[in-house]
C-alpha cells in the first residue's frame, strides 16, 4: 500500500478524492498515531490504577483475596475475549473494534469513579479487559494492513514504545491526579481523553473489507503448517510475559527485604526498565526489517536470562536496579519482534483476512502468560525462595532462547514450504 497525502477535512478516506482543508496529511500516519494514542491510553489507565486502586479497596473492606481477583479480572477477561475479538475484525474490519475499544474505556474509567462496590469494581476490571482485547487485536492488525512488511517491523516498535510510556507514565500520573484533585477524577480525566479518541476513529475510513474472506480454518492452517516454530513463538511469548508477570509482584519485595528499599526506589528501578524499553523498542523494530526475528529473539530471552540471574546476585541496592533496568532492553529484543514476525509468517504479504487473529493470539498468549506468572511464582516463592524461583525462570528462557535459534526461520523461507 503506497501512503497517500491528502488535504484535512471531515473524514479521512482511503479512496475518493476529499479535497477541502489546508493541511496535506498521510493517512498512514494518521492512522499510526491513532492507534498508538489507543494503546497508549490502554496502558496508562491499565497501570494508572496500581498507586490508587489498591487503598481504595481496602477502605471499601476488601481483604488481600479480593484485590487479587479484581486485578486479576483484567487478565481474564483480556485471555477470554482477544483472540474472538481479532477474528470478528477480520470479518467486519478494524474500525469498529477501535471505537469499541476506547468507548469501552471510557465507560470503565466512570465506573471507578463512581463505584463502591467491590463486585461493580470487578465488573469493571473485566470490561476493561474486553476494551484492552478490542483495542490490541484490532490495533495492531490495524497497523499491519496500513504498512509494507518493510516499514511493518519499525512502525510496530514505535508503537511499543508508546506503550512503554503509557506504563511509564500510568502510576505517576493516577499519583498526581489522586493527591490533587481525588480519587474521582483521577477517573473521570482519562475517560474524557478516552473517549475522544474514540471519536477520532470515527474519522478515518479504511478501504472495504475484501469480498471473499477466508475459511476459519484457512486463517488458522498456517499455524499448523509449521508446528514446530509456532510451538516456540507461542512458548517464547507466555515465558516471556510470565517473567513479568514474575517480577511485577516480587521484585519489590526482594528489594524491601534485602535492602531496604523505599517505594521511590523501587518505582524508580521499574521506570528505568521501562525508560529502556522505551528507548530499545523502535531499534528493534528496525533490526527487524533488516534482519529478521530469529537472532533477535534468542538473544533477547538468552540475556534476559542472564540479567534475572545477575540481579539477584548483586551486593548492594543501586547495582542490583541498575542490572535489573537492562531488562527493559533484553525482553524488547525477545518480544518486539513478535508482532512483525507473526504477522508475516502467519497472515501473509497483503492479506489482511487474518491479522486481526493473529494479534489475537498475541494478546492471549501474553496475557496467559501475565496470570500464570503471578501465581505459578507464589507457589514456587512459598516452596522455595524468590531467587532460586528466577533461577528456574532463567533456565526455561534459556532453553526456549536456543530453541528459537534453531527452529524459527525468515517468513520468505516458511511461504516456499506453502
Amino acid at each position: 500500500m503506497v501512503g497517500r497525502t491528502w488535504p484535512i477535512t471531515t473524514c479521512i478516506y482511503d479512496d475518493g478524492l476529499p479535497y477541502a482543508g489546508d493541511i496535506m496529511v498521510d493517512r498512514r500516519n494518521v492512522i499510526f498515531i491513532l492507534v498508538s494514542a489507543a494503546i497508549f491510553m490502554d496502558m496508562m489507565v491499565y497501570t494508572l490504577v496500581i498507586p490508587v486502586l489498591p487503598s481504595y479497596l481496602l477502605h471499601l473492606g476488601a481483604d488481600t483475596v479480593m484485590i487479587g481477583i479484581i486485578f486479576g479480572s483484567f487478565s481474564l477477561s483480556l485471555l477470554l475475549f482477544s483472540i474472538p475479538f481479532g477474528i470478528v475484525s477480520d470479518k467486519i474490519g478494524r474500525q469498529q473494534f477501535m471505537v469499541l475499544g476506547m468507548l469501552s474505556l471510557a465507560i470503565t474509567n466512570v465506573i471507578f469513579a463512581v463505584s463502591g462496590n467491590v463486585y461493580v469494581l470487578i465488573f469493571a476490571r473485566l470490561l476493561q479487559g474486553m476494551s484492552g482485547a478490542a483495542t490490541w487485536s484490532a490495533g495492531l492488525a490495524m497497523l499491519a494492513d496500513t504498512f509494507e512488511p518493510g516499514e511493518r517491523g519499525k512502525r510496530l516498535g514505535l508503537t511499543m514504545s508508546v506503550m512503554s510510556v503509557g506504563t511509564l507514565l500510568g502510576p505517576a500520573v493516577g499519583g498526581i491526579l489522586y493527591d490533587n484533585l481525588g480519587y474521582a477524577p483521577t477517573f473521570i480525566i482519562p475517560s474524557l481523553m478516552a473517549f475522544i479518541v474514540g471519536l477520532l476513529f470515527l474519522a478515518v475510513k479504511q478501504a472495504p473489507a475484501p469480498v471473499l474472506q477466508l475459511p476459519f480454518g484457512d486463517r488458522i492452517s498456517p499455524f499448523l503448517k509449521i508446528p514446530r516454530m509456532s510451538v516456540v513463538i507461542m512458548l517464547a511469548i507466555v515465558f516471556g510475559a510470565a517473567t513479568y508477570g514474575i517480577l511485577e509482584p516480587y521484585m519489590p519485595v526482594y528489594l524491601y527485604r534485602s535492602f531496604s528499599a523505599t517505594p521511590t526506589i523501587i518505582g524508580l528501578t521499574f521506570g528505568a526498565m521501562s525508560l529502556f524499553s522505551i528507548i530499545g523498542q523502535p531499534i528493534v523494530g528496525r533490526l527487524y526489517d533488516a534482519h529478521g526475528g530469529r537472532s533477535l529473539i534468542a538473544s533477547g530471552l538468552i540475556c534476559s536470562a542472564l540479567v534475572i540471574v545477575v540481579c539477584v546476585s548483586m551486593p548492594s541496592l543501586y547495582s542490583t536496579a541498575a542490572v535489573f533496568s537492562l531488562l527493559g532492553i533484553t525482553m524488547g529484543f525477545a518480544l518486539t519482534p513478535m508482532l512483525p514476525l507473526m504477522s508475516d509468517l502467519y497472515s501473509g504479504e497483503g492479506d489482511s483476512n487474518s491479522r486481526g487473529l493473529v494479534y489475537g493470539v498475541y494478546n492471549t498468549l501474553f496475557s496467559l502468560g501475565l496470570a500464570i506468572g503471578p501465581f505459578a511464582g507464589g507457589l514456587l516463592v512459598a516452596a522455595f525462595t524468590f531467587r532460586d524461583t528466577l533461577f528456574l525462570q532463567a533456565l526455561i528462557l534459556i532453553i526456549i532462547g536456543l530453541a528459537s535459534f534453531a527452529v524459527v526461520r525468515q517468513p520468505e523461507y516458511v511461504r516456499k514450504l506453502y
